[in-house]
């Protein structure tokens, strides 16, 4: 018999399959600064440029995922779809060593079957859940927890592999682990039948004189190639702009469609969480880029003589994040009683004091490098585990919220708005603040120097403004918790 708190069964089989799209996306995001600096000899410049193109396209397919598995696929089946898209662009990309053209196809591929995935994923959780069922914080807290397994296994396993063998066998390890969650997920279809499934009318009727399904095969052909082609051109940016107006223009479509004036403020309430989430990705992405070029270049990696591959590293994040978010999951029973919005403001808080705490350690292992040359392991290490840690009161609060709200027809397109903010944009930004620690800008006699003391003035320039953020989450969570002690004061008299 299901006792209260008991999560539905079907969340396990979205947890193994997040598992996986995690291993999948983050071993080969461990690799790939490094791939493009070490292997295929890019400068800073056009490797942060590249990659930081790369992870915000990312965040801005999700809208049309979003709206495809609103109107037309449902989320089981698009999240299936983008798994097997992921699992095809991490084996291309094991072949980009012979043409640039295989690097940006692959990074292409892995972008649409992001854009099918990840918002979907949410949304396929939230299907599980009634509206006004308290478990569902708790089951967003536990998916984004143990998803994080796959990240902490994913930068040990493919750099390893790819130390051992080659950087092909690193990005075909985490191919695997795509297709292994996915074989998974189908093996549980049947804990599923409850949730929207492919809408055949849709997909059977035509437009334009062409089915419906024509169309959504033609543009799994033709997207990966104009996505490729943003790449080569370096005109991500572009793309990005005009995906955010379409993202803009859509919100204010939901808002008009908000029936009363709870809708519309528990909207607002996700607009202003998304912008305090776009400023802490633009600091928390520095993990994949800036940070993992500072680790490579000033941290001391020696245990007993074995020199960690940097792209370990990248498994600290994950391992923080499944801990905490273990216990925050389990051990923290969530009140169903009291202001909701008092809690998400004093969470966010908490979450940008985290990675100003985390920043600040960086800052200091920066100015340990800068006086003896380079910095010891364990304070980078600390360093980025707090950071992990500041995560888990950001997104699982904001996802949580968003599948909250009531508007029909609108969470998946919602989600992907909200990707589209807090990850394309933000990535976008932590790419121009990545750059600001460029090896390629200094001359060639004071490039070490130079460096690091980059390093060190961005570090803390982060510290900085997520304190900043943080006074002004306060200021919001004081005056929410004012209110609705007058609200009480004003039914007890």
């Amino acid at each position: 018999m299901k006792t209260p708190s008991s999560q539905p069964r079907a969340i396990y089989y979205v947890v193994a399959l997040q598992i996986w799209e995690y291993f999948s996306f983050y071993g080969m995001r461990a690799l790939l600064i490094l791939y493009l600096t070490n292997q295929l000899k890019y400068n800073d410049n056009h490797a942060y440029a590249l990659f930081s193109a790369y992870c915000s396209l990312v965040y801005v397919t999700p809208i049309l995922g979003g709206w495809l598995a609103d109107k037309v696929l449902g989320n089981r089946m698009s999240v299936m779809i983008g798994a097997f898209l992921m699992a095809v662009g991490h084996l291309v990309l094991g072949a980009s060593e012979m043409s640039s053209m295989f690097l940006y196809l692959s990074l292409a591929i892995i972008v649409c079957g992001y854009g099918l995935f990840k918002s979907n994923v949410s949304c396929l959780l939230g299907e599980l859940y009634e509206p006004t069922d308290p478990r569902r914080d708790g089951g967003f807290s536990l998916l984004y927890a143990a998803g994080n397994v796959g990240s902490i296994i994913a930068p040990i396993a493919c750099g390893y592999v790819q130390e051992e063998y080659s950087w092909a066998m690193g990005f075909a390890l985490a191919a695997i682990g795509m297709l292994a969650g996915l074989v998974i997920f189908l093996c549980g279809h049947r804990h599923f039948s409850h949730t929207v499934g492919v809408n055949k009318t849709v997909l059977c009727s035509k437009k334009l004189a062409v089915p419906v399904w024509g169309w959504l095969l033609a543009l799994m052909v033709v997207s990966p190639i104009v996505i490729a082609v943003l790449f080569w051109k370096e005109w991500s940016l572009y793309a990005l702009i005009v995906a955010t107006v379409i993202g803009l223009v859509m919100l204010a479509h939901i808002y008009k469609k908000a029936e009363n004036q709870k809708q519309r403020k528990e909207l607002g309430l996700i607009v202003v969480l998304t912008f305090f989430s776009l400023l802490f990705w633009a600091f928390a992405q520095q993990g994949g880029s800036s940070i993992s070029l500072y680790i490579d270049r000033f941290v001391n990696r020696d245990i007993l003589g074995y020199d960690v591959p940097t792209a370990m590293f990248q498994s600290v994040n994950g391992f923080a994040v499944m801990m905490c978010g273990v216990f925050l999951a389990w051990v923290i029973k969530e009140s169903v009683t009291g202001n909701r919005a008092v809690r998400i403001w004093g969470k966010y808080a908490l979450g940008l004091g985290l990675m100003s705490a985390g920043f600040c350690i960086l800052t200091l292992s920066a100015r340990w490098s800068a006086t003896y040359g380079h910095s010891s392991m364990p304070l980078m290490v600390l360093g980025m585990a707090v950071m992990g840690f500041a995560e888990l009161f950001i997104d699982p609060v904001a996802m949580a919220q968003i599948t909250r709200i009531e508007i029909p027809g609108v969470t998946g397109v919602l989600t992907g708005i909200y990707m589209l903010l807090s990850g394309a944009i933000a990535n976008y930004v932590a790419g121009v603040i990545a750059d600001q620690t460029s090896q390629s800008a200094f001359d060639a006699a004071g490039a070490i120097n130079y460096s690091i003391d980059a390093y060190i003035d961005v570090f803390s320039q982060i510290t900085w403004g997520s304190l900043a953020c943080v006074a002004v989450m306060l200021v919001i969570w004081l005056g929410h918790a004012m209110k609705v002690r007058s609200r009480r004061l004003a039914l007890e008299s």
